[in-house]
């Protein structure tokens, strides 16, 4: 947790960026948002104290002996898929 802190702090005083996003596994369904996601993004989206725009996250799920990911777009306005890129891992 303090390397992803001090990342994140060495990104915010060069050029202002803040990361945000999160990553879970669904270990027996499909890399899609659940209820329970959207509602979390939701609360994210909402909150004026963090003041985001969107929300990006990632979802890896177990298909047959294989991990496959997507990634989302979550906005005030609707959750849409983006590219997510899982070229060369080992696993």
């Amino acid at each position: 947790m303090r390397h992803a802190q001090a990342l994140a702090d060495k990104a915010f005083a060069a050029d202002g960026s803040v990361w945000v996003g999160e990553w879970h596994t669904h270990p027996t369904s499909r890399p899609t948002p659940s209820t329970r996601d959207t509602a979390t993004y939701r609360q994210l989206l909402d909150d004026p104290e963090l003041g985001f725009h969107s929300v990006i996250a990632v979802i890896l799920a177990r298909y047959e002996h294989d991990w496959v990911g997507t990634a989302w777009a979550a906005r005030h306005d609707r959750i849409t898929p983006v590219e997510l890129r899982l070229d060369g891992l080992v696993g």
